[in-house]
């Protein structure tokens, strides 16, 4: 009989969504999932992908969904509550960390990691940082996994004809759904690409935002789709576009990695994508980048504030780039992207970092050995 499992993540963005997707699409034949914690967009799976759903952090709502279903194990991606929650419960949690090269001291003293976690699987990254490094030795059992990947199996196209994918993943922050990021990036870039077919990726709630502003743009918006494609449809269109382009998110950089799709990175929309811009360089075969530019939208610039914390600088990053809506960045934007596009592709840069399997194989193993009282084995 399958083993009843609940797991959970943050709703910061599309990619910890995807690493879910990833876990669930590929261990269903032998565990039963149930969604557990914040509400995420369940537009990305299948109908029927999960058992039941608790989209909250009611601690007796959790408590009774446990005991109801009889969970004793849990996989929860990024979200340090729900966590501390289930911990509380007894129930064994699997932690997920695809951003260790991230926390800094001031994280842990406001109880942003679960130290304690059954097991903590930090992804592994490149350039780990002394500050991180200093975090992670904290960690009570740390294993380290491969990148969290889908699979390309379907072969999704959203048009007959050539098209270009342009990706923003969630855009979701704490304070709106990327009205700033829409207006500085998205719209100039459909403004460049006036004449081709362009299907746009975004979370559920991004698409709503994009819709909208489309409409205050009064575009012509008949050869642009705007759609939340569950996580294969969405592998299988960065594969068959003719060009592909992308906020940094980590997850996607990763299995475009595995494509071997060249691909242009587009300005970060959180101090994580700052780093992952850094992270591309090492991994993706051919790429472009086109960064914000200026004096605070920069990595130098935010990790000299990063003692404050991840929290302040994602903050700060979103008042800054709301600071450019009402500037002439528009212009400033559109014509360096067009001189990125008659540039070559850059090679990818040398590094040690290597990618040596699957995180969601690893996670397998993982539980296999937890279930079987093994965890101090793996």
């Amino acid at each position: 009989m399958k083993r009843n499992i609940i797991i959970g993540t943050n709703n910061f963005g599309l990619g910890p969504v995807g690493k879910v997707s990833s876990i669930v699409t590929t261990l269903s034949d032998e565990y039963n999932f149930f969604a557990c914690g914040n509400e995420f967009d369940l537009n990305i799976f299948n109908n029927g992908t999960f058992k039941d759903t608790l989209f909250s952090k009611d601690k007796e709502k959790i408590s009774n969904f446990v005991e109801k279903y009889n969970i004793d194990y849990a996989i929860v991606v990024l979200d340090v509550e729900l966590a501390t929650i289930l911990m509380n419960l007894n129930v064994k949690v699997i932690f997920v960390d695809s951003l260790p090269f991230m926390w800094t001291q001031a994280d842990i003293d406001k109880g942003l990691l679960p130290l304690d976690a059954t097991v903590y699987c930090a992804q592994k990254c490149c350039n780990l940082t002394d500050a991180s490094k200093k975090v992670l030795a904290q960690v009570k059992n740390l294993k380290w996994i491969n990148p969290i990947q889908s699979k390309l199996e379907k072969k999704y196209r959203p048009y007959e004809e050539d098209y270009i994918h342009i990706n923003v993943g969630g855009l979701h922050s704490p304070i709106g759904n990327g009205e700033s990021y829409i207006k500085t990036v998205i719209i100039p870039l459909l403004k460049i690409f006036k004449s081709e077919k362009i299907i746009i990726t975004c979370g559920t709630n991004a698409k709503i935002s994009i819709l909208k502003e489309l409409k205050n743009e009064n575009m012509d918006s008949r050869n642009i789709k705007v759609e939340t494609l569950q996580q294969k449809d969405f592998i299988s269109s960065i594969n068959n576009a003719k060009l592909f382009l992308t906020s940094p998110g980590l997850t996607t950089i990763y299995e475009t990695e595995s494509l071997h799709k060249p691909t242009i990175i587009l300005p970060p929309q959180n101090l994580s994508q700052f780093y992952n811009i850094e992270y591309a360089k090492k991994i993706l075969d051919e790429y472009k980048t086109i960064n914000w530019d200026t004096q605070k939208l920069n990595l130098d610039y935010l990790q000299s504030i990063l003692p404050k914390g991840e929290t302040y600088v994602v903050d700060k990053i979103y008042e800054f780039i709301t600071e450019l809506v009402n500037s002439n960045f528009e212009n400033k934007f559109i014509e360096q992207f067009n001189l990125i596009l008659k540039q070559d592709y850059k090679k990818k840069e040398k590094s040690d970092f290597k990618i040596e399997g699957n995180g969601v194989e690893d996670i397998r193993k993982i539980l296999i050995n937890l279930i079987e009282g093994e965890t101090n084995e793996i």
